[in-house]
């Protein structure tokens, strides 16, 4: 004998997010869950329908909504109607009155809906893919408020040891194919990866937060590392949010290494973020996670008191079998025939359905193996150089001509000789204070005239350039001579500062090509044809060089501090 616990089944997604609030929509995702759950349904005789915003043809009137909980239409007031109460909607201006004997499946839904279909005596099963992206086939993870749905979901949880041995397996791949370190072994470095700019992850207290929300704790974790290696999010191409982390913090370096390369590493003692999914996958590559922000979605006080946590599930969620267990219309044949059905699902099914694996790729390379500066040694970048495994982040390139940039910021990670007996002379100036010094050149040439290229060193503007030619530069620096210091960082603003320059850019793109690097010891006579040393350099905030490069990340910012503010 069969039951049935549900008469209507609805898809949904945050219809929130939506043209209304001035916000992207991924219509793709609740399509993907009707396309995916229709078979499914259509056989158990449950009739479905889907409830989307007016902007995609559906009926639900956003604008309206938002002006009835007394929001601006705005990515602010997106961020506060993620925890707003919308039970009083519910029935309102196209949003759906959900009730008992309604099923609702959603793609990524947030805490005001959830709570929302939970007080209408409504079920829900909200759907996302499983953050452990890491494994041979992607998974997905999902809670309910529904006691009977969370214990399907139980029966046919992904094993943790999974995780785990394919995170054993990828440390094993890395291990053969790429040196075991990030940049020096001699380097104690941390890790911080950025997300995309709107995420339903960094809503905090009903506003968005940007990684300048948390520069005092992530300079407190900072100072336990020699370095802190920021890893941009891959999908978002935009730097300015992590802007003012190299600002603020003077051991930043940049890189664009795999991300399960950069887990695997020996020297890599912690992983942080706002709140990146990738603090997850940290956990089987048995490193410390750190979430700088306690994000809403997975605050307890703001769910359903029944809702249960994320549970990791196969493909096979979108089963008969599964889905006849979730209504309760589940019969003798189906429940022989169940584990037969499972095993019959398409392991791949959500691969291809999402094309893509968020870093993990067969055809990628383990961390490369990154050569010692000698010091007095002119070094030039061209393939084959040793040079070139010191372009740890916005580099397109090497030809005859040198290290193209590519992008608004460039980063060059140098290790530094250890102070031993090659280097007497150096280590003696540490300990008679003898006058020595470091001195660094960079020769570079911009791609045009209007390109301005500033370079940073431990968070500080580099004030001075000595032109050299119409568009080749010299920047001659140095180096406080102190026995710690393991590497040299340098970060290259790229920034196009001609009138008509919007015109410009869609032709050439402003960038550079670094053409030579060599660090030397100097004694200290003789006038240094230089900036000053880096320690009495200003401020980024304060050197008017600068206001070229700031005026790219200046309408960038304003627009990031929209999105938390109004």
């Amino acid at each position: 004998m069969t039951t049935r616990r549900f008469h209507h089944v609805v898809f949904a997604d945050d219809f929130f997010r939506s043209p209304a609030n001035g916000l992207q929509y991924h219509v793709a995702n609740r399509r993907f869950l009707r396309g995916f759950f229709d078979s499914a349904l259509g056989r158990l005789g449950l009739p479905v329908s889907e409830v989307a915003p007016m902007s995609e043809g559906g009926r639900i009137d956003v604008a309206r909504l938002m002006d009835r909980l007394e929001l601006p239409c705005t990515p602010a007031g997106w961020a506060r109607a993620c925890i707003a109460d919308l039970s009083p909607l519910a029935g309102r201006d196209g949003m759906p009155a959900f009730g008992p004997g309604c099923l609702v499946i959603g793609w990524g839904l947030t805490p005001a809906q959830q709570q929302c279909i939970d007080r209408c005596g409504a079920s829900y099963l909200d759907i996302e893919i499983d953050p452990r992206r890491f494994t041979e086939h992607l998974h997905f993870c999902a809670r309910t408020n529904d006691p009977a749905i969370e214990a399907a979901l139980l029966a046919h949880r992904v094993d943790e040891e999974l995780f785990w041995n394919h995170a054993s397996a990828l440390k094993g791949r890395f291990a053969r194919h790429g040196t075991g370190s990030l940049f020096d072994p001699r380097l104690r470095v941390g890790l911080f990866f950025g997300q995309s700019l709107v995420d339903l992850s960094l809503i905090s207290g009903g506003r968005t937060m940007h990684p300048a929300s948390v520069i005092a704790p992530l300079r407190e974790l900072a100072k336990s590392v020699d370095l802190l290696v920021v890893k941009p999010h891959p999908y978002e191409p935009a730097l300015h949010d992590l802007a003012p982390i190299a600002r603020a913090i003077p051991n930043v370096a940049w890189t664009r290494e795999n991300t399960y390369a950069l887990l695997s590493a020996g020297n890599v003692h912690f992983a942080a973020s706002l709140s990146s999914s990738v603090l997850t996958e940290a956990r089987y590559f048995r490193k410390p996670a750190h979430a700088l922000i306690r994000a809403d979605r997975n605050a307890g006080e703001l769910l359903p008191s029944t809702c249960s946590g994320w549970i990791p599930v196969g493909a096979e969620l979108g089963s008969k079998d599964f889905m006849a267990a979730v209504c309760g219309m589940e019969d003798e044949s189906a429940v022989a025939d169940a584990a037969h059905s499972f095993a019959a699902w398409p392991a791949t099914a959500i691969d291809r359905a999402f094309l893509t694996r968020w870093g993990l790729d067969d055809r990628t390379a383990g961390l490369p193996e990154v050569a010692e500066l000698q010091l007095g040694r002119p070094y030039l970048f061209h393939p084959g150089s040793p040079a070139t495994g010191w372009l740890s982040h916005g580099w397109s390139g090497c030809d005859g001509e040198g290290a193209r940039s590519e992008g608004e910021l460039a980063c060059l990670v140098v290790p530094l000789p250890t102070l031993s007996a090659p280097s007497q002379a150096y280590a003696q100036s540490l300990s008679h204070q003898q006058p020595y010094r470091v001195e660094v050149r960079v020769d570079y040439r911009s791609n045009a005239k209007s390109t301005s290229v500033h370079a940073m060193f431990d968070g500080m503007v580099l004030p001075g350039q000595r032109v050299t030619g119409a568009r080749r530069r010299s920047l001659v620096f140095e180096v406080e001579p102190a026995a710690g210091r393991k590497c040299l960082v340098l970060q290259f603003v790229v920034a196009d500062t001609g009138r008509g320059a919007v015109m410009r850019r869609r032709a050439v793109r402003p960038g550079f090509t670094l053409k030579k690097l060599q660090v030397s010891l100097r004694m200290s006579r003789g006038v240094i044809s230089a900036p000053p040393k880096a320690n009495v350099a200003a401020r980024w905030s304060e050197i008017s060089p600068v206001r070229a490069m700031t005026r790219v990340f200046r309408a960038l910012v304003d627009s990031a501090r929209g999105l938390i503010s109004g």
